[in-house]
């Protein structure tokens, strides 16, 4: 069992139902994982990510969104079905009424967890390092290999979310003279998001802070390599100017920068950017 999330629920343990999506589906009873059919893991699935923004969901909605392709009738016969498989399992894992469906309260979701981890971090005054240590080991793939369309906004809701607290993380650290800690959670989110210059240049001044002007410089040529090669722009001029290169001269549209970014050596990227 992958406790990396649900090691903070004694539910698991307890004997409190928990639904678990990061890394993979598991429905957990009794500290038992219990086996069930797609279509059920689908609407607690569903159930569970939705519940973060209404505690209960329109029956009718739910099945249209499940099994889009089938007629009303049979979308609400596959609903009915699927809720049947439920509560065969575990009568205590959604209630509701005739027209509106929800996940119980007393089921705990790993994904819930994982948003109260990275609530703490970002409302904190100061640095949280157990929220941080747990975003940093957290396996954050919601339900791999899962094609629904349905979870492309929660699974890049959920990324965003981990970036913007980590990089808040880093920044604290930096700001409280700890850079090594804040290159280390800096260069994760890097490492996940190349292109996200916020945290790249949080992670060029932490090394520039330490004394490290080469490292910070060698960040910079990769970064601004790394985003030319992938969309055909530099960096802004604040972080040129944060490890004294020279933004380039303006060109035409049409013609490649002369930054040498594109396929150069690094002593042509130094040429190019003015050093």
């Amino acid at each position: 069992m992958d406790t990396s999330v649900l090691s903070d629920l004694p539910d698991v343990v307890a004997g409190r139902p928990v639904v678990s999506l990061l890394g993979g589906f598991a429905v957990w009873i009794g500290g038992r994982r219990v086996a069930l059919p797609m279509h059920s893991r689908r609407v607690l699935a569903y159930l569970a990510l939705d519940k973060t923004a209404e505690p209960d969901c329109d029956r009718r909605i739910l099945a249209e969104r499940l099994w889009p392709d089938s007629s009303t009738e049979r979308s609400r016969a596959s609903l009915r079905t699927a809720l049947w498989r439920i509560r065969q399992a575990d009568p205590d894992l959604v209630c509701g009424t005739a027209d509106r469906i929800m996940l119980a309260h007393e089921v705990k979701v790993d994904v819930h967890q994982y948003k109260k981890w990275t609530g703490h971090l970002l409302a904190a005054p100061t640095d949280c390092p157990r929220e941080r240590a747990q975003l940093m080991v957290c396996n954050l793939d919601l339900l791999p290999g899962w094609d629904e369309t349905w979870l492309l906004l929660a699974r890049e809701q959920l990324r965003q979310l981990r970036l913007h607290a980590l990089e808040v993380s880093g920044r604290r650290l930096a700001g409280a003279g700890r850079y090594p800690e804040a290159i280390d959670v800096m260069l994760i989110v890097v490492a996940e998001e190349p292109l996200r210059e916020s945290a790249q240049s949080v992670l060029i001044e932490a090394h520039l802070c330490e004394g490290n002007v080469v490292e910070a410089r060698r960040q910079f040529d990769a970064f601004a390599g790394l985003l030319f090669d992938e969309l055909g722009v530099l960096p802004s001029p604040e972080l040129y100017g944060r490890v004294g290169a020279r933004p380039p001269l303006p060109v035409e549209a049409s013609a490649r920068p002369q930054t040498g970014f594109r396929r150069m050596s690094g002593a042509q990227r130094r040429i190019g950017s003015g050093v």
